[in-house]
């Protein structure tokens, strides 16, 4: 039984292995930006209106928005990972497609959190909190994944086969 596991196991890793090996220029960036956007939940997002000391991270402040932006980052990670595998969407969707809606509706959640920030309420202090720096590494994350889906578009497009005349 343990035998089993620890050869399943050792055939998950290899099969990762191989997709990473096959990932192109264009998807480990967006993996790259995927990971950032989940890397800087662990950040600074915001800091106190009183003392720069006071912050709260991306995870501090977690609700609906990072939540959703873990998702699509694991989304983003997975197709990558499935596409340097040898896989191809279906019809109509291309992959470059899909990292720019991706990327495209991750900066949308950040854009949300930057725009709707928690309240700091501390001895008669009610006031929303100050942006720090990791928000907007969220925010280049996300953009990182629609570059990488736009630089993907004209490779995709090459490949496609021309109609007879």
């Amino acid at each position: 039984m343990a035998a089993s596991r620890s050869t399943s196991r050792d055939s998950f890793f290899r099969k990762l292995l191989a997709d990473l090996r096959g990932l192109s220029g264009h998807e480990r960036t967006a993996l790259a930006g995927a990971a950032t956007m989940v890397v800087s939940l662990v950040l600074p997002w915001y800091q106190s209106p009183i003392s720069n000391d006071l912050v709260l991270t991306g995870i501090g402040a977690f609700g609906w928005a990072e939540g959703a932006l873990i998702l699509v980052a694991a989304a983003i990670a997975v197709l990558a990972l499935q596409a340097g595998g040898g896989y191809v969407p279906p019809r109509p969707l291309r992959e470059w497609a899909l990292f720019v809606v991706g990327g495209s509706w991750a900066a949308v959640i950040v854009l949300y959190r930057i725009a709707d920030r928690p309240r700091f309420t501390l001895a008669g202090h009610d006031e929303p909190y100050d942006l720090h720096y990791a928000i907007f590494v969220a925010l280049a994350g996300a953009v990182l994944v629609v570059v990488a889906g736009l630089r993907m578009r004209p490779r995709e497009r090459a490949k496609r086969p021309t109609p007879p005349d």
